[in-house]
């Protein structure tokens, strides 16, 4: 009986084109001060505004001790500040720094040039194709628990 080919698995493919995407971000992200993991956190907390632990290890699909630990790094080197959620005053909230802001600017400066390294000879199309793609394999595969 033959095995399954790893190279056929949309799974295999995603993991190592997230390695190359990782490893080409982490060479520029140097001198920045912030990690790969950072980057993936103030993207979601840039984008979306200030967040809940829970809602930003959902967003980076991290276990919550994972999250802790990086919030805790994040805050540790002035990215993020934890504060009270003003709709339930138990509950804090993570709210990117102005200094995340202004390295901000300069990684999205980075990112739009790996981005576009990356996707050099392949037309928005298939970008977006690609993208609906995963989106309908994550879905298949949330719904299947």
């Amino acid at each position: 009986m033959k095995g399954i080919d790893p190279n056929e698995s949309l799974g295999f493919q995603c993991n190592l084109t997230v390695k190359a995407f990782v490893g080409a971000l982490e060479e520029k992200l140097k001198g920045t001060g912030v990690s790969p993991s950072q980057h993936r956190a103030l993207a979601h907390l840039i984008a979306l505004g200030p967040l809940p632990l829970t809602d930003l290890v959902k967003r980076l699909g991290i276990a919550t001790p994972t999250g802790v630990r990086l919030v805790d790094r994040m805050e540790r080197d002035g990215w993020v500040t934890r504060e009270p959620d003003p709709e339930d005053s138990r509950r804090k909230m993570l709210v990117p720094t102005e200094k995340a802001h202004e390295v901000w600017a300069t990684i999205s400066v980075v990112s739009k040039e790996m981005l576009a390294q990356a996707y050099q000879g392949v037309a928005p199309e298939e970008i977006e194709r690609v993208i609906a793609v995963l989106e309908r394999v994550r879905e298949n595969l949330s719904s299947s628990h």
